[in-house]
């Protein structure tokens, strides 16, 4: 499996093992109100960027990304960029591959989106460099 397209109207759905799915994006993620597990182990997903895809589901309490390359690229900064990513819509959300953490984690997490969204609105705002006037020959 690749695509995500055929898992639509399952709305009673609780528990999804996509295990070597070879997906490798998030983006077309159906909305499955009832989903509480996500098991995305050894797929191809390998962005950050794709997490908030999954904002949608409310009940998840549980996600797992062993052997991604996202997982082995980030090692043991995964469950803090999950948090990151998900940690204010996904209020259930209590294990990421496995582990669960502390509200001092979890304030860590809210405080390094905060700064990154501002980071991004500040970026946002700044004035365009100037490019160098050419000069005639």
């Amino acid at each position: 499996m690749t695509s995500l397209a055929g898992l639509r109207d399952l709305p009673e759905l609780k528990r999804l093992n996509l295990t070597g799915s070879k997906v490798d994006t998030l983006a077309d993620f159906p909305h499955l109100p009832k989903l509480e597990e996500l098991i995305l182990d050894g797929n191809a997903i390998s962005k950050v960027a794709e997490l908030p895809n999954l904002r949608r589901l409310k009940n998840l309490r549980e996600i797992s990304l062993a052997g991604t390359p996202l997982a082995e690229e980030k090692g043991d900064d995964l469950r803090k960029e999950v948090l990151i990513a998900l940690i204010e819509e996904l209020k259930c959300l209590k294990k990421i591959n496995g582990e669960g953490w502390d509200e001092e984690a979890a304030k860590e997490a809210r405080d390094e989106r905060a700064a990154r969204i501002a980071a991004a609105k500040a970026a946002a705002n700044a004035p365009a460099e100037e490019a160098p006037a050419e000069e005639d020959g």
